[in-house]
């Protein structure tokens, strides 16, 4: 009996174009397994649990098992797998190449990680990034931010992820943190909110999903009326309170509209920072709070709002010039993202066809 919980195949892996490249991604409770091939194509998908709680050590050599029956249900040998790329929710110091304050797991501090799986695994070569660089590469290898030279993608989740690439790399900084988009400060002010590394200000604690629930009981608890008294109660968690607000939105209740366009007010102003800093072609807007989407109405009407901002507080022709909007890989994202990575680092093995 397998190890994984999920799997499918995609095509054969004659069909694929070579070399073939693998993708690991270490989620929150899951290790999600992608064999890609050189067109950024998922010949094959896994997930299983990734056993992070039992410690670095046991992860890793769970992680070498499910690649080797991964393989084994694509059909691909290992001495036909050129590279592999690791995503996680986290940093690995640029100068140890270990670990570097892993906000889920935080034994793993100091693991060497990238060392670990190459040795487990038997693999040629190993890149690591964290799962929001990941994703943007993907985005930009073979996604919504494709034939952009320079693009950000922000994932908005329980917190605000940013991957950023500039000339097909990605940026990670000298101690691994580049990119940390979502503690950009937009109030200065005293009374600014609160953000969940404990500094005031930053854009993660107003355009989190997070912050958005957060935001939402308190003015239904100040009497703001709304059909949301109705789906949030005082005794909710907070996870989950967002989708509420996007659905009613959708319906077209007036505080949960108002909410969902002062998030994108406060995401325009960060974007413009970024704008400025980078200058980059493309951002795009991801993760699990993307209030329906490209194409619809709430979704829309949340992505014009940013632009706007965006406009209005840019250096002419910074926001015009710029293209705006949601991400398109999905789930799938940092684990072809990894594999890309892996295959720009190892571009030295490709031979080209």
């Amino acid at each position: 009996m397998g190890i994984m919980i999920e799997e499918k195949l995609f095509f054969p892996v004659s069909e694929a174009a070579t070399p073939l490249f693998v993708g690991m991604n270490f989620g929150g409770s899951y290790l999600k397994i992608g064999i890609i091939d050189n067109e950024g194509r998922t010949i094959s998908f896994f997930a299983t649990p990734h056993h992070g709680e039992r410690g670095p050590d046991e992860a890793m050599k769970h992680a070498a098992v499910a690649l080797k029956e991964a393989l084994g249900k694509t059909g691909a040998s290992l001495s036909s797998i050129v590279a592999a790329g690791y995503s996680f929710p986290g940093a690995l110091d640029p100068k140890t190449e270990t670990m570097h304050r892993p906000p889920n797991f935080p034994d793993w501090e100091g693991y060497p990680v990238v060392a670990k799986l190459t040795e487990y695994t038997g693999l040629k070569a190993a890149t690591f990034s964290n799962n929001a660089n990941a994703a943007a590469y993907a985005e930009y290898w073979v996604g919504a931010s494709q034939g952009s030279q320079s693009s950000c993608l922000l994932l908005l989740d329980t917190g605000i992820g940013c991957g950023i690439i500039v000339e097909g790399r990605e940026i990670r900084g000298a101690n691994g943190f580049g990119g940390e988009f979502g503690h950009m400060i937009v109030d200065p002010s005293p009374g600014a909110r609160w953000c969940g590394c404990l500094q005031q200000g930053h854009l993660e604690a107003y355009c989190s999903s997070l912050a958005v629930a957060r935001r939402t009981k308190e003015l239904i608890e100040v009497g703001h009326p709304t059909s949301l008294i109705d789906r949030v109660t005082p005794q909710d968690e907070l996870f989950g309170i967002a989708r509420k607000v996007y659905e009613e939105a959708d319906k077209g209740d007036e505080l949960a509209i108002h909410i969902i366009l002062d998030t994108a007010r406060f995401l325009g102003l960060g974007i413009v920072t970024l704008l400025h800093t980078i200058d980059p072609e493309c951002v795009l807007i991801g993760g699990e709070m993307m209030f329906g989407g490209k194409g619809s109405k709430v979704g829309d009407m949340f992505l014009n709002r940013i632009r706007e901002e965006v406009e209005n507080r840019a250096i002419r022709g910074l926001g015009q010039n710029l293209k705006l909007d949601f991400a398109a890989l999905g789930s799938f994202a940092s684990m072809i993202g990894a594999a890309g990575l892996a295959r720009e680092d190892a571009a030295m093995f490709v031979v080209e066809e």
